[in-house]
């Protein structure tokens, strides 16, 4: 019995599933683990990571093996011997700091992959917020446009107006009516943006916003240009300076002579085991001994090229670097300059506008009612009325946009 219960509430628990409402939060937390670009930056440390212990690299191990005749008239004289070709040791040191700066570099630009995320995730997010306020008073403009329209038409028909007052009111309400169809079509196209960036399929139902509505946001940031220093991507330029360094020293080290040592372990036949002759050596007398080289680098100009022209790359890092901080410091100056502009904005708009609209609204509708006012002015005021609303709608998604644009830029996610 209790498994015909579960089966008949499989149903229900997979539409709760569906209908949970998620936080933008929520919403950038699921993209940062899901994001297939950002696992495949992911994956790129983790090859540098593995990659570290190849620093300690020595090439491979020699054997031979000589048997012939090669001493004397015998035939069977057999010699073996092994060697090792071992790179200056300061090769070692050079190869594993550049090692380290690969992996850094490749962890900060994982996270400025996961910045750049966060930040479209937001901004979809706070789009489709927006679009939904839109549309909320898209239906409220339809509404008191309809019932214009009904009151022209009933004007109209009794004779107090002319066709132009029912034909305006009209024109304006299908005008409406075109609006909220475009409106949805831009709610489609923003969930389909913000799926893809969720990494989520297209036949799966996107999180409903557990967000009101679209809201002001109130910040504090810091005026120094200096907080745009931790941004992912200047670390990331930055480290490439270092990595050009550390390749640099790579190549240095690469000038010194390698070490070569070895072991040898072969037979004399027919040679007297000491000075004094017989007995003469057979198979069973071994001889042996040890080698010990450098391997000198005869013809030096092409790795002394390499070092000249890291030294370029080096320069070319470290120019790539200062102009990406000019870039983003005067970006953090606009960003706050603008933020600014957009909190006045918004206290015009909830200090005088808004209170004005509503306040105007009320008047014409009771004047127009009265006959106080013909149709050209009450629609005028009606449309000066949801131009403000809307302006106040565009500003909260502005000031939000502007708020999330300086923590992009401070590199907060």
């Amino acid at each position: 019995m209790r498994i015909v219960i579960i089966l008949l509430l499989l149903p229900l628990l997979a539409a709760a599933q569906t209908t949970d409402k998620w936080t933008m939060e929520q919403a950038v937390q699921a993209a940062l683990s899901n994001n297939k670009g950002l696992q495949a930056a992911g994956a790129k440390v983790k090859y540098f990571q593995e990659l570290l212990p190849a620093s300690g690299e020595i090439g491979k191990t020699e054997v031979s093996m000589q048997y012939g005749q090669y001493n004397s008239y015998v035939k069977t004289d057999n010699h073996f011997a092994i060697s090792q070709s071992i790179p200056f040791p300061t090769n070692f040191a050079a190869r594993r700091e550049l090692g380290k700066s690969q992996v850094a570099a490749a962890t900060y630009l994982k996270a400025n992959n996961a910045n750049e995320l966060a930040f479209q995730v937001k901004e979809a997010w706070m789009q489709l917020l927006f679009l939904h306020d839109q549309r909320a008073l898209l239906q409220q403009q339809d509404s008191l446009f309809g019932a214009f329209a009904a009151s022209a038409n009933l004007r109209y028909r009794t004779g107090e107006s002319k066709m132009l007052e029912k034909t305006a009111a009209d024109t304006r309400k299908q005008e409406v009516v075109n609006l909220l169809r475009q409106n949805q079509a831009d709610i489609t196209i923003n969930e389909s943006r913000l799926r893809a960036l969720l990494a989520l399929p297209d036949t799966s139902v996107l999180p409903a916003q557990r967000e009101a509505g679209i809201a002001a946001v109130h910040i504090q940031p810091l005026s120094d240009s200096a907080a745009v220093s931790m941004h992912p991507y200047l670390q990331y330029l930055r480290q490439e300076v270092i990595t050009a360094q550390q390749q640099r020293k790579v190549y240095n080290a690469a000038i010194l002579p390698d070490i070569t040592v070895g072991y040898f372990n072969q037979s004399l036949i027919g040679t007297p085991l000491n000075a004094g002759g017989a007995p003469l050596a057979t198979g069973g007398d071994r001889f042996q001994g040890f080698q010990v080289g450098l391997a000198l680098p005869l013809w030096a100009r092409p790795l002394k090229a390499k070092v000249k022209a890291e030294r370029q790359q080096e320069n070319a890092a470290a120019l790539t670097l200062e102009q990406n901080g000019i870039q983003f410091r005067n970006l953090y100056q606009q960003a706050l300059q603008e933020y600014a502009k957009q909190m006045d904005n918004l206290h015009y708009y909830e200090g005088t506008a808004l209170p004005n609209a509503t306040l105007i609204l009320k008047q014409s509708s009771l004047a127009y009612g009265a006959g106080e006012i013909g149709y050209a002015e009450h629609f005028l005021n009606m449309e000066q009325v949801l131009g403000i609303r809307q302006g106040y709608l565009k500003s909260l998604l502005d000031n939000q946009l502007a708020a999330s644009y300086i923590d992009y830029l401070a590199g907060r996610q």
